[in-house]
């Protein structure tokens, strides 16, 4: 599942809650403003309609209207808003202004009383219509008549495109406005989480030793938790450290004695005062490994790999040892440099004393992986799980104790790390130490 930061999660709700609240807000007060152009339109052919009721007069059996009291708008022709007088869907009267309209009247069963208003399409024209029936008393009889004031929907559109184009003007100026205050308010509100995460990566490069920055009080109580448990952190590493150094004091001079008696020179007894020797310093290299610290350190891998290939092509040299190093100069490590130096030198160094003349070393970044090669014999598959073991040697060697190894698998562990031992396209061992992308 895709987790995005916490900024561009806020960015996107931001933009999300803009493109979703203005144009909606924009579409709902347009229809709005429609429905109540709509309502004003249908008042005011009220108004009209019950003027044209007022002027009806039976004159010589005829139905006439006083056209001098009526509006102005039915005088002139093409006007959009034109008045019809009907005696069942028979035309008795309509105004000047519709002389000039192809206008069928509407085919609606009404109650005289009843009006009603609502929207006609004829020849590709919409109009807007309010009708009525009623009884008109000719003193003999009632005739059932029918009044209808039409509105060409122009006269409301005209309206509405202006209404509707000024308010897009002012939705894109409050949009542009809106935009602009929460990308302030969006920078300002995570300035702090900048802060922040500069500050944290500072400590895993080993800038710094705690948190200094000031923090709002949502902040400030894993700035506290954060600042404590980094100083108990490094309270304990000083404790180990002072522990381990009063340990290698102690041993020093028993291991020294036993070193100058005549009995130590015995080949038997040489060899396990060397034994315990070399196990001291690989308990004492463990014990203070970095591999658990919490805030790692962004080691560089390629001055600490020239460095100790210089060294081995100086031991070497009678080899004439042709190291081939692979790394990018932005290559890091995430650990303590001191472990670093402890694998590529165990490794390395095996593999020079393997090799035939070749050795080759590689380094990838993403995910971070080490890879020591060598043109010697290799090693067998069935004996590849032994080498790790303490104190188990494959080659035959006279330096050495067999820890070695043993000590860059207890380090690449404590990293959470993997090795990996395989056939190199140089025809030795290949040995791939691969570590978590976030080591």
């Amino acid at each position: 599942m895709l987790v995005l930061p916490l900024k561009l999660r806020q960015g996107l709700v931001s933009a999300v809650l803009l493109l979703l609240l203005l144009p909606s807000s924009f579409l709902a007060i347009e229809q709005a403003f429609y429905r109540q152009l709509l309502t004003n339109a249908e008042q005011k052919m009220e108004v009209h309609m019950y003027s044209i009721l007022s002027e009806l007069n039976l004159i010589n059996g005829k139905i006439e209207l006083n056209n001098n009291t009526l509006a102005p708008d039915f005088y002139r022709p093409d006007s959009g808003l034109t008045a019809y007088v009907s005696e069942e869907q028979m035309l008795l009267w309509q105004s000047d202004s519709s002389l000039n309209q192809d206008f069928e009247l509407p085919v609606i069963e009404l109650v005289p009383g009843q009006h009603i208003f609502y929207t006609s399409e004829q020849q590709q024209q919409k109009y807007q219509i309010l009708s009525i029936a009623f009884l008109f008393d000719t003193g003999d009889s009632a005739k059932p008549l029918a009044i209808h004031i039409v509105q060409d929907e122009q006269l409301l559109l005209a309206p509405h495109i202006s209404f509707r184009n000024t308010l897009l003007k002012w939705f894109i100026g409050i949009g542009a406005g809106l935009s602009l205050l929460s990308i302030l308010a969006y920078y300002w509100t995570t300035r702090p989480l900048t802060r922040l995460d500069f500050e944290i990566r500072q400590l895993e490069k080993g800038c710094q030793d705690h948190l200094t920055g000031n923090y709002p009080s949502e902040l400030r109580g894993i700035k506290e938790d954060l600042n404590l448990l980094l100083a108990n952190q490094n309270r304990q590493k000083q404790r180990y450290r002072n522990h381990l150094s009063d340990l290698a004091h102690a041993l020093k001079t028993p291991v020294a004695v036993l070193r100058t008696s005549p009995l130590a020179q015995q080949p038997e007894l040489k060899e396990q005062i060397d034994r315990i020797t070399a196990m001291i310093e690989h308990q004492l290299k463990k014990a203070s490994s970095s591999g658990q610290d919490i805030w790692k350190k962004q080691t560089p891998v390629l001055p600490l790999a020239d460095k100790v290939s210089n060294a081995l092509r100086k031991i070497y040299r009678d080899k004439d040892c042709q190291i081939d190093i692979q790394c990018e100069p932005s290559s890091f490590f995430r650990g303590d440099e001191t472990d670093l130096m402890e694998m590529l030198g165990n490794l390395l160094d095996n593999a020079c004393k393997a090799c035939r003349r070749q050795v080759k070393l590689t380094v990838q970044q993403q995910p971070f992986s080490l890879t020591i090669e060598d043109d010697g014999p290799g090693i067998a598959p069935e004996r590849r799980k032994e080498l790790f073991q303490r104190g188990i040697r494959l080659d035959t060697y006279k330096e050495g104790h067999g820890v070695g190894l043993s000590i860059v698998a207890e380090l690449v562990n404590s990293y959470s790390g993997m090795i990996n031992v395989g056939e190199s396209p140089l025809g030795g061992a290949a040995f791939t130490l691969s570590f978590p992308a976030d080591s």
